[in-house]
């Protein structure tokens, strides 16, 4: 669940909304969950993998990051034996409790995803270029460059670095921060971005220019 557009996510909203409710087998694995690993599970979405043989997939969605981060290893891998664990009840559940439940268990992936991380990217996704080009028209006097989007953080692109640190100093950032903020506030649906919340940064097209070569992909990359 890396987009909107994740089958996982759209079903997740629903679930948010309070529209749909978990499938019966898959609540009394997440009741499992939370008592096990004391984390409150938003959802659970099963799936198959079509790049790989149409392997099943048990994707665990928490709603918060730091949520997901308890099933990590120490070097930033999903923990295998948590992912056993949940597996294997998984299996167990559908044996003893729903064995009329018809859920292909072979090879069984479970993976674990945040709600919250990509609730924030439709936010900032669903801003249309009109409102865009109307905020670079509206901060023209501050020696916009540019607005650029990439998933939940906005770059505005002031012409120099000396720009970006004297509107950094003197407060203009600040004013430019609150009016993007309350544009992104009109599609913050579960009221997930505050105004401490990291939405906007703030570079310059020197630096554009002199360390990416004037390339997007690379700034990108950065």
């Amino acid at each position: 669940m890396i987009v909107p557009s994740d089958s996982g996510y759209i079903n997740t909203k629903f679930i948010k909304r309070g529209s749909e409710r978990l499938d019966p087998v898959f609540q009394v694995l997440a009741d499992w969950i939370n008592l096990e690993f004391d984390a409150l599970v938003l959802n659970i979405f099963y799936d198959k993998i079509n790049t790989d043989k149409d392997r099943p997939s048990l994707n665990i969605i928490f709603e918060h990051e730091f949520e997901r981060k308890r099933f990590f290893d120490n070097v930033g891998n999903f923990d295998s034996t948590k992912q056993e664990q949940i597996g294997n009840k998984f299996k167990e559940i559908l044996s003893t409790e729903f064995p009329y439940k018809n859920f292909d268990t072979k090879r069984l992936l479970v993976i674990f995803s945040a709600f919250e991380p990509v609730a924030r990217i439709e936010v900032a996704w669903k801003i249309q270029k009109k409102e865009i080009e109307k905020l670079k028209h509206d901060l023209r006097k501050y020696n916009v460059w540019e607005i650029y989007q990439e998933f939940e953080i906005t770059t505005i692109f002031f012409y120099t670095d000396e720009q970006t640190k004297d509107y950094t100093n003197n407060g203009t950032t600040d004013l430019i921060k609150s009016k993007f903020f309350r544009i992104l506030k009109k599609y913050d649906e579960f009221d997930y971005i505050k105004e401490t919340t990291s939405f906007i940064e703030f570079d310059s097209k020197q630096k554009f220019d002199d360390y990416y070569k004037g390339n997007w992909f690379y700034y990108s990359r950065r």
